[in-house]
């Protein structure tokens, strides 16, 4: 295997790793807007912390997934913006 392939390989592979972890968020934010709905506790610590994590991670990406990724995390304000809604007072 030549050295672009490889470093083609490693950019795919970062790339299928960062939009699994983004994946995860929405399956975790998913699931703090269903307890929120039924107005269950929601412990939000390390949120914000993690998706800043998130986002930096996403600032190391290789080019080619930049518009993946932009997607997704536009995405994911979205849920944060749905999930600050459904915790608001009644």
């Amino acid at each position: 295997m030549d050295t672009a392939a490889i470093s083609a390989d490693a950019e795919a592979r970062q790339a299928t790793v960062l939009l699994a972890a983004i994946e995860a968020m929405e399956a975790t934010l998913a699931l703090a807007e269903a307890f929120a709905a039924e107005r269950r506790p929601i412990d939000l610590d390390g949120l914000e912390d993690e998706i800043g994590r998130l986002c930096v991670a996403c600032l190391a990406a290789p080019r080619s997934a930049l518009p993946a990724l932009r997607a997704r995390l536009m995405a994911l304000v979205g849920l944060v913006d749905r999930l600050r809604a459904a915790m608001a007072p009644p």
